[in-house]
C-alpha cells in the first residue's frame, strides 16, 4: 500500500500516533547495522506537539510526524555533513540551512530520523563503506551481499521498515542500484530538475537528488514537495496511473540487454509478459546511443575531473584517511586537463541530443530494461581492489546510462518474493519526469499490485 499516504490518513484519523511511529523507528534504527552515521533521538518533543495539534483539531500538514530518514549528503540545518568520510571532520561545521529540496520536506512536518550510510563520498556504486560499516544488501543475509550505492544506508533503511521513504542522490545510479539490490524504488529525477543547493557534490553536471521508497507512490509525494509542486500545506497530490493497455515500451537492443545474471533475465521477462497480458505493446528497437553512453562512462567518466578538482586539497592532507577505493577513484581525475574535459562535456550533450532524438523516432513513452545486469554480489568478492573496480563498473553500466544523456529513470522492484532483487528500470528524456511517473504508476500495478 502506498506508504506515505496511508500513514497521512492514519494519523489524521488518530488510528495512529507520531509518537509512536518515531518512537518505533529511532528503535529499528538502534537495533541496525551500519545502516545509520548518527540518529536524531531528540525528535519526541516534535512528535509529541504533532499529536497534540492534531487532537486538538489544529490543521496540520498531511505528512506531519512521519519519519523519514535522509543520505548523509544533504545539509540540514544545526548538523554535520560528512558524506558517509573520516575526512570531512576535519572541515565539516553544523549548517545554518537546510538543503534545498529539505526545507519544504520540513515544513511538510516530516521528521529527520537520521543520517544514512554510503559509499565515502558517494563515488561507488557498490555501497561499501570502511568507516561506518557496511550495511547488508536486505536479501540472503547470511552470504552477506552488497546494498549497492552510493545511497546504500538510505535503501537498506526502507527494506529494513525503518522508514518507509528516504532521499538518496543519483550520479551514475546511486539511488536506482541500491534501489534494485533492496527490493525498493529508487529515482533518478532529470538532471535540474531539483535544486542541488545544499547537497554535498560529487559531480556537479550529472548529480540528481531522488526519493527512495517502499512505493512509487511515496516517491511522487516527495518529489512534488522538493520540484515545489505541491506546497507543503496542500492536500497530497494525486499520481494518476496511465492505463497499461495504452502503454508502448521499448525495450533497447543495446549492452544494458547483454551479460544478465539468469535471475535477472528470468524477472526481467517475466515482467514484460505482466505488461503483455495487460495490453502494453513492448517493442524492440535498436538503440545506439546507449552504448554511447556506456562507452563515454567506461572511458572518459564526467564526474573524475570534477571530483578530483573538488577533493585535490584534502587528498593531498588527508589521503590516508580515505577509502582506498575511492582515492584511487578520485586521484584517477588527476591528469585530466581542462580543455579534455570541455570535450567529454560536448561529447555527453551530444548524446543527450541523440538519445532525445532516437527516444521521439521510437514514439514510445518509456525505454525498459534491468536496473543492474547483476543481482547484488557477495561482499566478499569486492574486497581485491581490481575485483571490485569490474564489480562497481557492472553495477554501474545500466543505470549510468540515464545520467549521460541527462534524462528521467525510476527502478521498480519486479522480482518474486524471496527471490534475488531484481529492478526493472524505465527511463524517458530529460523534462518527462511527470509522464514517467505515470507510466510507472502503471507498470508497478501490474508487477507488485500490492503497492497500488
Amino acid at each position: 500500500m502506498p506508504y506515505l499516504r496511508d500513514t497521512a490518513a492514519a494519523l489524521h484519523s488518530g488510528e495512529l500516533s507520531s509518537v509512536d511511529l518515531l518512537e518505533s523507528a529511532i528503535t529499528a534504527a538502534k537495533a541496525s547495522d551500519s545502516v545509520f552515521i548518527s540518529i536524531n533521538e531528540g525528535l519526541l518533543s516534535f512528535a509529541e506537539a504533532i499529536d497534540r495539534g492534531r487532537r486538538a483539531g489544529q490543521t496540520t500538514p498531511p505528512l506531519a510526524g512521519i519519519p523519514i530518514a535522509l543520505k548523509d549528503l544533504f545539509n540540514v540545518r544545526n548538523e554535520t555533513t560528512l558524506a558517509g568520510s573520516l575526512v570531512r571532520k576535519h572541515y565539516a561545521k553544523p549548517e545554518a540551512n537546510d538543503a534545498v529540496v529539505v526545507a519544504p520536506l520540513r515544513e511538510a512536518g516530516l521528521l529527520f530520523l537520521g543520517r544514512t550510510n554510503l559509499s565515502e563520498f558517494a563515488f561507488s556504486g557498490m555501497g561499501l563503506n570502511p568507516h561506518y560499516g557496511t550495511p547488508l544488501c536486505i536479501w540472503d543475509r547470511q552470504n552477506q551481499r552488497i546494498p549497492g550505492g552510493s545511497s546504500s544506508g538510505s535503501a537498506v533503511s526502507v527494506a529494513e521498515g525503518i522508514v518507509g521513504a528516504t532521499l538518496g542522490s543519483d550520479t551514475a545510479g546511486s539511488c536506482r542500484i541500491p534501489a534494485a539490490f533492496n527490493g525498493i524504488v529508487g529515482v533518478k529525477p532529470s538532471f535540474g530538475r531539483l535544486s542541488l543547493q545544499g547537497i554535498y557534490p560529487l559531480s556537479p553536471t550529472s548529480d540528481a537528488p531522488g526519493p527512495m521508497a517502499r512505493d512509487l507512490d511515496s516517491c511522487f509525494i516527495l518529489d512534488q514537495l522538493m520540484s515545489a509542486a505541491t506546497r507543503p500545506a496542500d492536500p497530497l497530490p494525486e499520481l494518476q496511473a496511465r492505463d497499461p493497455a495504452s502503454l508502448r515500451l521499448i525495450v533497447p537492443e543495446a549492452r544494458v540487454m547483454e551479460d544478465l545474471d539468469d535471475e535477472v533475465k528470468a524477472a526481467f521477462n517475466w515482467s514484460l509478459e505482466q505488461l503483455r497480458d495487460a495490453g502494453a505493446v513492448i517493442v524492440s528497437q535498436a538503440m545506439p546511443v546507449l552504448d554511447q553512453c556506456i562507452d563515454l562512462f567506461n572511458t572518459r567518466a564526467i564526474a573524475l575531473y570534477e571530483a578530483y578538482q573538488h577533493h585535490q586539497e584534502m587528498l593531498e592532507n588527508h589521503l590516508d584517511e580515505y577509502d582506498p577505493f575511492v582515492s584511487l577513484r578520485l586521484l584517477g581525475g588527476r591528469d585530466i586537463s581542462e580543455s579534455e574535459q570541455q570535450s567529454r562535456y560536448r561529447d555527453k550533450r551530444d548524446l543527450a541530443t541523440g538519445f532525445n532524438q532516437q527516444f521521439d523516432e521510437l514514439s514510445g513513452d518509456a525505454i525498459v530494461y534491468p536496473s543492474a545486469a547483476c543481482i547484488p554480489p557477495l561482499v566478499s568478492s569486492a574486497a581485491d581492489l581490481e575485483k571490485a573496480k569490474q564489480i562497481n563498473l557492472r553495477c554501474l553500466r545500466n543505470t549510468s546510462t540515464a545520467n549521460y544523456f541527462d534524462g528521467c529513470s525510476i527502478s521498480l522492484p519486479c522480482h518474486e518474493i524471496g527471490k534475488a532483487p531484481v529492478g526493472f528500470m524505465l527511463s524517458a528524456k530529460n523534462g518527462d519526469d511527470d509522464a514517467l511517473y505515470r507510466v510507472a504508476a502503471a507498470v508497478e500495478a501490474c508487477l507488485n499490485p500490492s503497492t497500488s
